[in-house]
Parts: C-alpha cells; structure tokens; sequence
C-alpha cells in the first residue's frame, strides 16, 4: 500500500458544506472558499466559474467536475457578464442543516444542476498535501470512465427523489472528491507538489515511512538514507517539491494523525502522543497548541461535537 492509497483509506469526512443548486439564468454566486478542498460537478447545462484573486476562470458544461484543491475563493454564473452575489445572502438558503443543502435561485432562464462539496475532514489530509498543483483543475467526466459513472450515478439519484436521497448525494460527493484525487495522481506530471513527490521512488519511500510509522524516532539522517540520498541532497530537494522541510512535515503527519485519534477515538491522550511520536503530554500539547490554537482536551471536545452534529 502507498501513502496515497493509506491516506485515502483514512480519509474521515466532516462535511462543511454540501448543496444540490438548481438555477436558472440569470445568476451568480460567489463562495468564500477557505476550507480543504472544494468540487463542483456539473449534472446539467453550462456555467463559468471564476477565480477573481488569480485571475483565472473556465467555462463548465455538464459532465465537467472543477476541483480547488484548496477552495480558493471563487464564483459561479450563468454568465460573465452576471453579478456574483455572496452564496450566504442567497434568498431562502438555510444552512444549519450541514448534511444537506438545497438551493434554487436565478432568473427563470436556462436551466444548470450543480452538486456542490466543500469538505472539512478528521486529519488524514493535511492541506499540504494539496499543495503544489493547479488551484483549479477541471477533468470532463468523458475523459475518465469512473468520474463518468459516478456522475450517473448522481444524475439518478438527484431526478429519483428516493429514500435517503439526501445522505446517498452526500456520499457520492465524497467519492467524487476522492475519485478526482485518484485521477490526479495518475496524471500527476508536474515537478513539484505533493503528487509528483510520492510518485518519486525516493520520496515516495520517505513519505509512505513517515505516514505509516508516524511514532518513530525519525531524524533527518534517517529519512535521507531511506530516501538513498546525501542529508543535504535530500533535504533541499524535499523543500524544493513540498515547500516544507522534511521535519516540519513530520509534524505535520503527526498532529493530523493526532488529531484523527482525538476525534474518532476515547484512547488516552498519552497514547494518542505516544502513538505520534511524543514522549510527554507537555510536549504534545505545546506542539498541537501551536498547531491547532486548541487544546488537545479542547480539539477532542469540539471535535465530538461536530461529528455529533454531522
């Protein structure tokens, strides 16, 4: 099993936001963006999606998924020329209900379906390994046949008005959020990046080790010799894919490890510590306060109660 493969296996969504759109021409919205990723699958007609901070923007037509690997802040419309109007102040949307959002909006005119996802998840995935690739990729269904099945697969589900149609939508949404990474790893050319790097036999090594065994005592003499590499080498060409040190992504892997155990799990928090590579609570906490701003008895309790509310 690679680290890809674990990582997904692992990966524990709590949903932030999930929403069924039908609108009609004309409409825009804009989404604030800012949490781990985000996917639009267009199950009917066309629309154009923006990224006005970096200036980048596509048209989408039905059967395109557009992933943001970081939910930048982007918009929606039916048009160019259309004003995109905050997706809070949308007449009638009430989101205090996070398992499942329905939205209809516009003007009356053609019609588009989108299946919107913006994910929050249980550590497993830490924002870095998003790092790197294009923040916004958009991959025709056609072009893939799973993508393709699965937007089937939500195109029925959304016209059957079935029993727990709701929670099926949701799930489809997370398999295509994992899909789309699958997708992106095969195709994954790209120099730098947390894809090109585990496809590196060297540091692909180096990181299935540190996420599989997160508890060891790694050093960077280490991780360099199982990367079959010069400390300096090793170490330079690491920061230069990733844009963190060798280290400093250790402690990444291990927080999110621990934050996972926090949330899902009543193990002791001395455990969950030892387990991640710290050998005292002080250690532990002093590293996931400054990491999380929380806590590790305060993530836990946040934590339980979202899932609770999910």
């Amino acid at each position: 099993m690679t680290e890809l493969d674990a990582i997904l296996s692992d990966v524990d969504f709590e949903g932030w936001f999930f929403c069924e759109s039908q609108l009609t021409a004309p409409w825009g919205l804009a989404l604030p963006g800012g949490r781990l990723a985000a996917v639009h699958a267009v199950l009917e007609g066309r629309c154009r999606i923006d990224l006005g901070p970096i200036g980048i923007s596509r048209d989408l037509e039905a059967g395109d998924v557009a992933f943001l690997p970081l939910d930048t802040p982007h918009s929606l419309r039916s048009s160019p020329d259309v004003e995109a109007i905050p997706v809070a102040d949308v007449p009638g949307l009430d989101r205090r209900d996070r398992r499942m959002v329905r939205l209809e909006h516009g003007g009356g005119g053609d019609q588009v379906t989108l299946l919107t996802a913006s994910f929050r998840t249980a550590g497993s995935l830490p924002p870095v390994s998003l790092a790197g690739i294009d923040p916004l990729i958009v991959i025709p269904a056609e072009s893939h046949a799973k993508l393709g099945l699965l937007l089937n697969l939500c195109r029925t589900e959304h016209h059957s008005n079935a029993f727990a149609q709701p929670a099926v939508l949701r799930r489809l949404s997370e398999l295509l959020f994992l899909v789309t990474l699958q997708v992106l790893a095969e195709r994954g050319s790209s120099k730098t990046g947390w894809f090109s790097t585990i496809n590196d036999p060297r540091y692909g090594r180096v990181l299935e080790a540190v996420y599989t065994r997160p508890g060891d005592a790694w050093s960077l003499n280490r991780l360099a010799e199982i990367a079959g590499m010069s400390r300096a080498s090793f170490a330079r060409g690491f920061r230069q894919r990733l844009g963190v040190t060798p280290l400093a992504y250790l402690t990444m892997i291990r927080l999110d490890r621990a934050a996972a155990g926090l949330a899902k799990s009543r193990q002791l928090i001395s455990r969950i510590a030892l387990q991640c590579g710290y050998n005292s609570v002080p250690s532990f906490t002093r590293a996931f306060v400054k990491a999380r701003g929380l806590t590790p008895s305060q993530f836990r309790r946040q934590a339980q109660m979202s899932r609770s509310e999910y």
